[in-house]
């Protein structure tokens, strides 16, 4: 949130002029393999969708429709997700017919929908059938987060492929939500990857993205913005028609995981040592000198040459760059305040659990309406006794909505 604030003259001059309309607020996060279904040891990408929601216990809607709504799927799904503070459910369409207003009442209820993989054929003639896409489109304009694997990946974009026989590979058309095509899979289904570059070489589906197992794409509105994994060695690819060749280039994503692997300082840097004390501790502290907006403190805990990336992935770097964020920060959110919920320490890497909250000052005032409070979560790294990184991964639409409701008034 540090540097995207510090930008914030430039953001309401320039983006807060366009008009901005419910599509352009919508997530979709598509993955190319992994979660509860693929990866049920590694919670990291169902909890990065619980935390997009915004809620403290969301609610979750599982769409099994891609794979025949198979009974052993869905008991998959409520193993998984009742481990987690959420509400699930899911709605098998392939094998009961429910009334329009129900269906749309059911679905525009929950927090998040997550597609499974399966059939993207036979998915999108059941939902066309029950006018599920419809239905979809207003859940994604009205702020629920959308997701799903594999064909539950495919099935936002506007070019899907199928297989009704071997080797023999056509074109569907899917949603339409986002642009271009997507291939999940990407390192562990040769024949898909195959297929998938022979269709973009021929024009038969548009240039896409290539995701392998445990990557997730993370688009808002119809922008990709982030794109996370659970697993340190996973990647994905835009795969586009160059002249009369494919060419795949790589997008490295953020690894969830940071804290599940031990630290080896890199050979070409082994001066770095971890400080011997508590990181935990040391981390509190930041913490506090931030809710008690003490500026200079922040500065005495942080190395010279420090990272801070925001939310937005925004890298900020140095103190001096630092203090000018947190200034701008305080200048329009005085009560900014993070509330700690729990914490993670490992070989010199912390992560924090919580909430961002504070109120937008207008015209020199905090009103209650202009409040707002996000989960959030931070990591931090500590070297040498200084803060040398610290992450924000939080959605910030709310702060957001609330600069673009007072456009043109002066702070």
């Amino acid at each position: 949130m540090l540097s995207s604030l510090s930008k914030i003259t430039r953001i309401i001059s320039s983006n807060l002029n366009k008009k901005v309309t419910k599509e352009t607020d919508g997530h979709i996060i598509a993955l190319g393999g992994g979660g509860f279904s693929d990866q049920p040891d590694n919670p990291l990408l169902d909890e990065y969708l619980l935390l997009q929601t915004n809620k403290a216990k969301p609610k979750v809607l599982f769409l099994p429709t891609a794979g025949g709504d198979h009974e052993d799927y869905i008991k998959k799904f409520y193993r998984a997700y009742k481990k987690f503070n959420c509400i699930p459910s899911h709605l098998s369409l392939s094998k009961k017919t429910y009334p329009y207003r129900k269906l749309e009442q059911m679905v525009l209820s929950q927090n998040l929908i997550f597609v499974g993989g399966g059939s993207p054929r036979f998915l999108m003639q059941v939902w066309r059938k029950a006018g599920l896409n419809r239905i979809i489109k207003k859940a994604w304009q009205n702020g629920i987060v959308l997701s799903g694997m594999s064909a539950g990946g495919i099935c936002w974009f506007e070019d899907g492929f199928t297989n009704p026989k071997d080797d023999i590979w056509r074109r569907i058309s899917c949603l339409g939500f986002l642009e271009g095509s997507f291939c999940p899979h990407y390192d562990k289904r040769g024949e898909l990857r195959k297929a998938f570059r022979k269709m973009i070489s021929t024009g038969e589906i548009s240039n896409g993205y290539g995701v392998q197992d445990g990557v997730a794409l993370h688009f808002i509105g119809t922008e990709l913005k982030y794109i996370v994994s659970n697993r340190s060695d996973a990647k994905a690819f835009l795969v586009k028609k160059s002249g009369f060749r494919v060419r795949e280039k790589p997008i490295e994503p953020s690894y969830l995981g940071i804290l599940h692997v031990s630290h080896k300082p890199d050979s070409t840097n082994s001066s770095i040592e971890f400080d011997k004390t508590d990181s935990t501790e040391f981390v509190k502290e930041y913490i506090k000198r931030i809710n008690d907006h003490n500026i200079d403190g922040l500065l005495e805990m942080t190395s010279d040459n420090a990272s801070f990336i925001d939310s937005m992935g925004i890298n900020t770097k140095g103190r001096y760059e630092m203090k000018k964020a947190w200034q701008v920060l305080l200048e329009f959110f005085p009560d900014y305040t993070v509330v700690v919920k729990d914490m993670i320490a490992k070989n010199g890497m912390v992560a924090v659990f919580g909430t961002a909250k504070g109120t937008l000052a207008a015209n020199g005032k905090l009103q209650s309406e202009n409040k707002f409070e996000i989960p959030a979560s931070w990591t931090a790294a500590v070297e040498k006794g200084k803060i040398s990184k610290w992450r924000v991964y939080a959605d910030n639409q709310p702060v957001r909505k609330l600069i673009e409701k007072y456009k043109g008034i002066r702070f």
